[in-house]
């Protein structure tokens, strides 16, 4: 049993959003001793990861919230979503119709709209649900979100539920105030003095011609209007014109006789705009007597509740579809490579040694694409450090210019339009020559047969701060646009362009990362990007970066590559807590000639560093385990010897990089995955004296 629940707990935890903790734990209770094999979901080792993602995400709500899941919509519920219902633990796997068949005719419709992918929540009618530890009664507003799985299919839904009990509450306590005060109020006001002028709550009187004959203080300070404004103007003329049939209606059975209670709608303030008031009233002889209540804070805060619930799940969407769109990826890059060393072990098992050769460049060439494609993620994510420098982006194109007809191939016409004189900008030249890199391969996919390119650059200046939906402040700019002239998309799949793995090309054509790679990189940047297309008429993508005040370097010519040469035998600090990676960097290390000593964290690095002498070059990771990172690491170095050289290395950081820290002389960054080889050449071009 013990054994069983453990493997429960595994299943449910192969991927977390979070660092799991002992608290995520306990309200994952009741899902891991739960028998899914039952279910139509079956055991838990079979949850695919858009649904372990989503449970996730749902034990960390502080709503009440639930997940039906499947054709049969079984339910997944979190423990304060078990509060709310009759019987906790007999609800856990049932149907989700099942569980709501009382209320199924108002929540239905919502199931179903949230089934075709339609994200909605639902605050005008809130339901009254008894709560199963104490038997009281609280009003709840219901959320639906749609849920996809890693082939963009809804498969589910998130039901949230809201408390608002205190707002329920309130109108109730309205209500009473403004019965107590119909009943003593006369035909005009008699003995009613002090609560007309001290109450809170509007009160006005209305002829039944609808013409106001009096309002309190209250009215006054809600709406601004004072009594010399109210002459000649009807009740009507105050209502948002949005709202006046409704209104009416309610006048209309005012004017029969009836009480009217709890109706909605926006009133003109003396200033022009408008806010929401809570209405009761009653017909009194003569006149209409009706109290309202100022409800606009509230509206506004239950809104503000509702959009923050739509841009969660639009979140949770977001990440289900990355994470399946990065399995798949990298399963077909490790499928390759793990091949690739089986058929490498078995042949030299064998004494086999002639297609050694074909077995390496495979695996060589998966380990190359899956760097690519972290690359990428990063670059999306706004989180891989950058190594901007100055520079001319047409230099930087003419430079270009083989590889980029590389990737058109010979059909294609290549147009250049460089304006003569471009302002300086700041960028990463390697990423910024990747994000042409892909767009003239897209171009090249959106062209039948023969077809023509045009790169252009132009200073501009932006003196609005709006441009293609972008808020761009006023400034100059250097902008790129990489024009085409294949079929053009429709509006629909450019709004959707820069979504991580969305991608139109046939199956096995493209991962859907390379638009989004250039929008992480030119945001991170501090630039900008966009896309102009219409079905038939081409592509154009505008890539815009700020100008940058400083001068261009004077490029020195004839400057060769480096020749990687032997070490004599300088000493080295390498520190990584990666252990395979930190002694396949030392062998390499050591293979050429330096003196290595590793250290694994960093209270390690720093005892090897005060204990073992001089250093010529400390080579850190970023990331370290133990609560101090490779970038403190170097500072403390730095303060004990100042000119010391420190090569980073890093795959990934939640923090940016301090430029002033990469910008002191003898410093450098590498990024994760790179070959050994451009280790030990990066390592020797920072030992050249």
């Amino acid at each position: 049993m013990a054994a069983d629940e453990q493997a429960q707990r595994s299943a449910t935890q192969v991927i977390h959003l979070v660092p799991p903790s002992s608290s995520v734990e306990v309200r994952a209770e009741h899902i891991l001793r739960f028998d899914w094999g039952s279910t139509p979901l079956g055991a838990l080792s079979q949850w695919p990861p858009s649904l372990r993602i989503a449970v996730d995400i749902m034990l960390l709500s502080p709503f009440p919230c639930a997940l039906a899941w499947g054709k049969e919509l079984t339910l997944i519920p979190s423990q304060n979503y078990l509060a709310l219902l009759a019987d906790d633990q007999s609800q856990v796997g049932v149907r989700f119709d099942q569980l709501w068949q009382v209320e199924w005719e108002r929540i239905g419709p919502r199931v179903f709209q949230a089934l075709d992918g339609r994200a909605s929540f639902v605050d005008e009618s809130p339901l009254q649900v008894r709560y199963r530890e104490n038997g009281d009664y609280a009003w709840f507003a219901f959320g639906y979100a749609p849920l996809h799985d890693e082939q963009g299919v809804v498969a589910g839904i998130l039901h949230t539920a809201i408390n608002t009990t205190a707002s329920v509450e309130q109108i109730r306590q309205w209500r009473e105030l403004a019965q107590g005060f119909q009943q003593q109020i006369g035909c005009h006001l008699p003995n009613s003095d002090y609560l007309w002028r001290f109450s809170r709550d509007a009160m006005i009187i209305v002829s039944r011609d609808l013409e106001l004959l009096a309002a309190n203080d209250a009215w006054r300070r809600v709406l601004g209007w004072d009594q010399q404004s109210l002459s000649a103007i009807t009740v009507v003329d105050f209502v948002h014109p949005a709202d006046r049939a409704e209104v009416r209606l309610a006048i209309n059975e005012l004017l029969l006789g009836e009480v009217v209670e709890q109706v909605e709608s926006r009133l003109r303030h003396k200033d022009g705009y408008y806010r929401w008031m809570s209405w009761s009233a009653r017909p009194e002889g003569d006149v209409l007597i009706a109290v309202g209540r100022d409800i606009t804070e509230e509206r506004t805060t239950i809104l503000r509740e509702a959009e923050n619930l739509l841009r969660d799940s639009q979140r949770m969407e977001t990440v289900g579809q990355l994470a399946g769109g990065m399995a798949h990826e990298m399963n077909n890059l490790l499928a390759g490579i793990g091949g690739s060393l089986e058929l490498l072990q078995r042949r030299l098992g064998q004494g086999r040694l002639e297609r050694i050769d074909e077995y390496v460049h495979v695996a060589r060439d998966s380990v190359q694409r899956a760097m690519a494609l972290t690359h990428r993620l990063l670059a999306f994510s706004s989180s891989q450090p950058l190594q901007p420098r100055l520079l001319d982006v047409n230099s930087l194109l003419r430079g270009l210019e083989p590889l980029i007809h590389q990737a058109l191939g010979p059909e294609f016409v290549l147009n250049w339009q460089l304006d003569l004189a471009p302002w300086p900008v700041q960028v990463d030249p390697g990423q910024l020559e990747v994000a042409i890199l892909n767009l003239c391969s897209n171009a090249q996919d959106a062209v039948v047969e023969r077809g023509r390119l045009t790169i252009r650059t132009a200073n501009e200046r932006f003196v609005s701060g709006d441009k293609h939906g972008e808020s761009i402040p006023a400034g100059d700019y250097v902008a790129i646009h990489v024009e085409d002239e294949g079929q053009g998309m429709p509006a629909d799949v450019v709004s959707r362009a820069f979504e991580p793995f969305f991608t139109t090309k046939p199956k096995g054509r493209g991962a859907g990362l390379g638009l989004q790679m250039i929008y992480g990189f030119a945001r991170q940047s501090g630039g900008y990007v966009w896309i102009q297309s219409m079905p038939g008429k081409g592509t154009q993508v505008t890539l815009l970066f700020p100008r940058h005040p400083g001068e261009l370097p004077v490029v020195s010519e004839g400057v060769e590559a480096p020749v990687l040469k032997r070490g004599r035998s300088e000493r080295i600090l390498l520190v990584d807590d990666e252990v395979n990676l930190r002694a396949l960097m030392k062998e390499v290390l050591v293979e050429h000639g330096f003196d290595v000593t590793e250290a694994g964290d960093a209270g390690m690095a720093l005892e090897r560093y005060r204990e073992g002498g001089l250093f010529d070059l400390v080579i850190t990771d970023i990331g370290l385990p133990g609560g101090m990172s490779g970038r403190q690491v170097g500072k403390t170095i730095r303060q004990a010897k100042p000119l010391q050289k420190i090569l980073f290395i890093t795959g990934y950081t939640a923090q940016p990089i301090e430029r002033s820290l990469l910008d002191q002389p003898g410093t450098a960054l590498m990024l994760k995955p790179f070959s050994l080889e451009s280790l030990a050449v990066q390592v020797q071009r920072m030992l050249e004296p």
